[in-house]
């Protein structure tokens, strides 16, 4: 198995890749480690607790688990019905409108710094490709459907 060099990964992959690397070498002490035997699980795992972050990327996680990335891609979609850059993206946006939803609202420079975007108006760009809106916008209606709501059922 070849071996990553580490200086070229981004923090997020240098971050997996060294969690990978500890489930390899302690297994079965982690309850993660039953996890080594389905790359498309671990992968979706790595996914998932990123939040979707943009600087994840699946050549790395694939090389680091000893399978083609095409490999890993037919296995993921086989296992989840859905590819993974759609569970990235999916991810991804749930936690920004996870964050854009708390009072007060989670600052939007914060949440794009968190998902991996270097300017927030890619983040932005983002936002508003999957939900038609932008993620101020999003927010303030999401916050005024929550009041609104709040308000409905304290009335009854």
């Amino acid at each position: 198995m070849n071996s990553l060099p580490t200086d070229k990964l981004t923090s997020i992959e240098k971050d997996v890749v060294a969690k990978i690397r500890a489930l390899r070498t302690s297994p079965g002490s982690d309850p993660l480690s039953a996890l080594l035997e389905s790359p498309a699980r671990l992968a979706h795992h790595f996914i998932s607790v990123s939040h979707g972050n943009v600087q994840l990327r699946f050549r790395t996680l694939a090389e680091e688990l000893g399978v083609e990335k095409r490999t890993l891609e037919r296995t993921f979609a086989a296992e989840y019905q859905r590819s993974m850059m759609q569970f990235q993206v999916e991810a991804r946006l749930a936690f920004s409108q996870q964050l854009l939803s708390e009072v007060p609202p989670t600052k939007i420079s914060a949440i794009a710094a968190t998902l991996g975007y270097d300017l927030v108006r890619d983040f932005n760009r983002f936002f508003k490709q999957h939900t038609s809106q932008s993620p101020s916008e999003w927010s303030r209606r999401k916050r005024e459907r929550i009041s609104h709501e709040t308000k409905r059922t304290s009335l009854d």
